[in-house]
């Protein structure tokens, strides 16, 4: 099983919601500690992806998905 899977509920074949994930790097062990922060979400409206944000970044985070996802929507010409 992939080691970003291994948070709480993962085990199961599902994640508890939308999160990051941090790994600490003594993967040696059988157990090694994992933090999972659990952040606000959104959809985006063009390709109804969901899209997480930490709080007061939803615009910076949606705009860079953009640009990303959907430069045309933006005006931008596409790669």
């Amino acid at each position: 099983m992939d080691a970003v899977w291994r948070a709480r509920g993962a085990r199961q074949g599902h994640c508890d919601g939308a999160g990051i994930i941090e790994v600490m790097s003594n993967s040696s062990s059988r157990r090694f500690p994992v933090t999972v922060t659990h952040l606000p979400v959104t959809r985006c409206r063009i390709c109804h992806r969901t899209v997480a944000y930490r709080p007061r970044n939803l615009s910076a985070v949606l705009t860079k998905h953009y640009r990303r996802a959907h430069p045309e929507a933006l005006g931008l010409p596409s790669r």
